[in-house]
């Protein structure tokens, strides 16, 4: 199984020391289009627009919970 250092990653979290990170790691494993929001409402609008491979998400958030973007894009076709 090879991995796809291209692909599009979204890192969830309201804490924007996590996020940066996160994105170092990411960086330093070699993905290179790494992009994040700072809650699950910011990140539903950057999922409509785009299309990732790997959405990485903190669990607890206000106001959208990680759990609760979850639920949401399940149910978004």
């Amino acid at each position: 199984m090879s991995l796809d250092l291209s692909t599009p990653v979204l890192v969830v979290d309201d804490y924007q020391t996590m996020v940066r990170i996160l994105r170092n790691l990411l960086k330093q494993i070699g993905f290179v289009d790494v992009d994040d929001a700072s809650d699950g409402t910011a990140a539903l609008a950057k999922l409509r627009e785009k299309r990732y491979g790997l959405v990485i998400s903190d669990w607890n958030m206000e106001p959208m919970t990680g759990y609760e973007l979850l639920q949401q894009v399940r149910a978004d076709d």
